[in-house]
């Protein structure tokens, strides 16, 4: 039988013996799984309240983990990458930030750090192309991205009207709209909050899954980017989680460059960049 630990409060760090890439480490309900990847023992089935684990190479930090998920679904539609998840985490500690999106987004009005942060997700590049100008389409499209589907008369009519009148930017719009529906307890609102709930549990293992430099700079262009934004998009309030590390696996298989989809088929790294935000600069990552 494998150990549960449970940290309890304050940030705490458990360590394992090899390196960052014989473990699988994935988010599950009440924490997360760290498992050899060769069976043996030495893994844990269960770490709830553990932020840092780690390696004889490397720690692997989960404090921010889903906040920073959240930032990076709601403005961006995908799973955060390698470096992103790093230097967002360290924002947020920095800046004393909430661990859940719900209380980020109550605190951007009062804590000007914070509020910078969520401006830059928004202004990015990536998020601008990912939605549309006008107030009515880019309310449609966050429903779409966060939630799954289209708004209801009354959802869109009350986001919408508070962008028109200003009392809500559109730079916390998308944060704005998946906190709103955390805290909706109505039918509707419970089935948005599990779609969110497991659409970041989904991004989690993904981010969590990229352990070699291949990966790392695999996940760092246009198509790489569509593609886990294309898999988030298939997520459902009765989605399956665990159903998706074997997805995810053949993914990052491909973006490292492991296999091809064709003869001819470039792999996913070799697609033309966009600056994709928190990607860093290739030279960064290593040789693959």
């Amino acid at each position: 039988m494998q150990m549960q630990i449970n940290g309890g409060s304050g940030v705490d760090t458990f360590g394992f013996a090899g390196l960052r890439a014989d473990y699988n480490i994935t988010n599950g309900a009440g924490g997360y799984a760290v498992l050899p990847k060769n069976g043996a023992s030495g893994g844990l089935q269960l770490l709830a309240n553990v932020e840092r684990f780690t390696f004889s190479d490397s720690t692997v930090n989960v404090e921010y983990d889903a906040a920073v998920q959240a930032l990076y679904v709601a403005y961006f539609g995908r799973a955060a990458d390698y470096a992103g998840m790093q230097s967002f985490q360290d924002q947020l500690a920095k800046l004393g930030a909430p661990h859940d999106i719900v209380g980020i987004s109550a605190a951007y009005a009062t804590n000007p750090g914070l509020h910078k942060l969520i401006d830059s997700f928004s202004t990015s590049a990536e998020s601008d192309k990912l939605y549309p100008d006008g107030i009515i389409d880019f309310v449609s499209a966050v429903y779409k991205n966060v939630l799954g589907r289209s708004p209801d008369d009354a959802g869109l009519a009350f986001w919408s009207e508070a962008i028109d009148s200003g009392a809500l930017s559109r730079a916390n719009a998308a944060m704005s709209i998946m906190a709103g529906a955390l805290q909706n307890s109505t039918p509707q609102g419970l089935l948005d909050a599990q779609r969110i709930g497991n659409t970041l549990a989904v991004a989690s293992d993904f981010t969590l899954a990229i352990d070699r430099p291949s990966e790392i700079a695999g996940y760092g262009s246009t198509l790489a980017a569509s593609m886990v934004r294309t898999m988030l998009a298939t997520v459902t309030a009765g989605s399956d989680v665990e159903a998706f590390h074997a997805v995810i696996k053949a993914m990052l298989a491909l973006m490292a460059g492991d296999v091809q989809t064709g003869s001819d088929a470039p792999a996913a790294h070799e697609a033309p960049p966009l600056l994709l935000v928190g990607v860093a600069p290739a030279w960064e990552h290593g040789p693959a």
